[in-house]
């Protein structure tokens, strides 16, 4: 019996380590701003087409 409780414990440990390394992972990547910066790299690139569009107009 007293084997069967270290097992049942070892596995415990086990399960634990591996439930708190992914909820720090899934938190550090859900913190992570990318999002901005990537916006306003699509807003210039909008803004640039916008105007290379109203130069073929004029022409």
């Amino acid at each position: 019996m007293k084997n069967l409780r270290k097992i049942i414990v070892l596995f415990a440990i086990i399960f634990l380590t591996g439930v708190v390394v992914t909820v720090m992972t899934v938190n550090s990547s859900l913190n992570k701003v990318d999002t901005p910066t990537k916006a306003s790299e699509i807003q210039k690139d909008t803004t640039y087409l916008l105007k290379a569009e109203k130069k073929i107009e004029t022409v």
